[in-house]
């Protein structure tokens, strides 16, 4: 439900805000500015992780996931409920902020806990499948909220769709929220946390100094301890990021640029997000069988060789190819990176500081390598006269950054997860 909810706003930043939010700009600065926002609610990715990690590594995993589904939909749906810019002027673009970075303070949080809580109840040898299943949720968001958008275009015209129809996805978010709540009623903490002995009361934790709080935190515990594991959690999903909102969300604005018709694009995406459900959990399967480190890396050198193509074909405009295209980045080389790097990374660390470390090296780097992709790559198209080479260079750097990054890292397949029970509050409070 959640990704619903963040998916929707790559897409409606590509065709709509930058005309109802942003209207007095160039239509490609416009984007731009479009872009910014949706920028923002990638840098409020960490402090959601920090924020969300400490209390899911002291208070529980099943606690953050109900609040983050909340918070999530709540600023969803009231993006549907804004007025746009000619309403309230500069106050419309502002809000529209706001709740952007709520949605990236909560989007934060969920990934890493839905990870968490598989990692934690699934068998070793099945761990990579089963960590795999959250980016299913992402998938299928993008899917559900890329056909949306896809049916409100082609049964609107112009005018209704940018007078009222884009608002109809956004709306959507409340049955999607009440719905989530619903089943996540009845989830139950993980063994790992419960045997570990982590839970710490809310009432403790106020009575303690904020310099100690801060001190003792899981986040510094995470960097003090696994400064080397951190930095490579941040490095390896390059490529996954920036192929994920390249070729899915910029490649709208790349159309837009070149008056090609986005249809056939938009249809595109939303058949390789449908593709994407057997795809990423198939590669999370491979890498429990031949490890988390060759799928990776030979999912980023698929992206960095399809990168240049890509754009060719879209240039061409045949909707075969253009579903060819996407199905080969998407839906092999991103979907490759995404389905072997959740066991991956949650294997890298322990018990005790498990949701704090993924969280918020994740979100660093999907804020440096991702959220930054889709307003780094359309200031590109316009510094390079709307050529598409340096997009391209962009690419190529991030995919090679998964590769080296994932080359120096140590396999974790046969690791049996860092779970013991030792690392306790007093430990992370007597280690160095």
């Amino acid at each position: 439900m959640e990704w619903y909810d963040f998916a929707l706003y790559g897409t409606a930043a590509a065709l709509v805000f930058n005309k109802v939010y942003f209207p007095d700009s160039d239509p490609l600065v416009g984007t731009i500015l479009a872009y910014g926002t949706f920028a923002i609610g990638f840098l409020a990715r960490p402090l959601g992780g920090a924020w969300f990690g400490e209390r899911g590594d002291t208070r529980g995993r099943k606690n953050v996931l109900v609040a983050t589904l909340l918070l999530m939909g709540l600023a969803t749906t009231a993006i549907g409920l804004l007025p746009t810019y000619g309403q309230v002027g500069i106050a419309a673009p502002l809000l529209l902020t706001l709740l952007r970075f709520v949605q990236g303070f909560a989007a934060g949080g969920e990934k890493t806990g839905a990870l968490i809580i598989l990692f934690e109840n699934a068998p070793p040898k099945w761990r990579g499948l089963l960590t795999s299943l959250p980016a299913i949720g992402t998938g299928s968001g993008t899917l559900l909220s890329t056909g949306v958008f896809a049916l409100a275009t082609g049964l609107l015209s112009e005018d209704a769709f940018l007078a009222w129809g884009w608002r109809v996805p956004f709306l959507l978010s409340a049955v999607l929220t009440l719905f989530g709540l619903w089943v996540r009623r009845s989830l139950e903490e993980t063994a790992d946390f419960q045997q570990a002995g982590l839970a710490a009361s809310a009432a403790s934790s106020a009575r303690v100094p904020l310099r100690q709080r801060i001190r003792d935190s899981r986040v510094v515990a995470a960097w003090r301890r696994y400064p080397r594991e951190m930095l490579i959690v941040i490095g390896a999903g390059s490529a996954e990021n920036a192929g994920y909102y390249i070729f899915g969300t910029f490649s709208v604005t790349y159309a837009e640029d070149r008056a090609l018709p986005t249809a056939a694009l938009l249809s595109g995406i939303s058949l390789v997000a449908a593709v994407k459900l057997v795809t990423v959990p198939a590669f999370g399967a491979l890498s429990d069988r031949v490890g988390r480190r060759p799928v990776s890396i030979a999912g980023a050198l698929i992206l960095l060789i399809a990168a240049w193509p890509f754009f060719l074909v879209l240039d061409g405009g045949h909707t075969w190819a253009i579903w060819l295209a996407l199905l080969v980045t998407l839906g092999v080389g991103q979907s490759a990176v995404l389905g072997s790097q959740p066991a991956f990374f949650a294997e890298l660390f322990d018990t005790s500081v498990r949701f704090s470390a993924v969280g918020i090296a994740n979100n660093i780097g999907t804020v440096l390598t991702g959220g930054l992709a889709p307003l780094l790559a359309t200031s590109l198209l316009l510094w390079f006269d709307h050529s598409v080479t340096g997009v391209v260079v962009f690419i190529a750097l991030m995919s090679g950054l998964t590769v080296v990054t994932v080359a120096l890292a140590r396999e974790t397949r046969h690791i049996e997860g860092r779970k013991p029970a030792t690392h306790t509050d007093r430990d992370l409070q007597a280690a160095p």
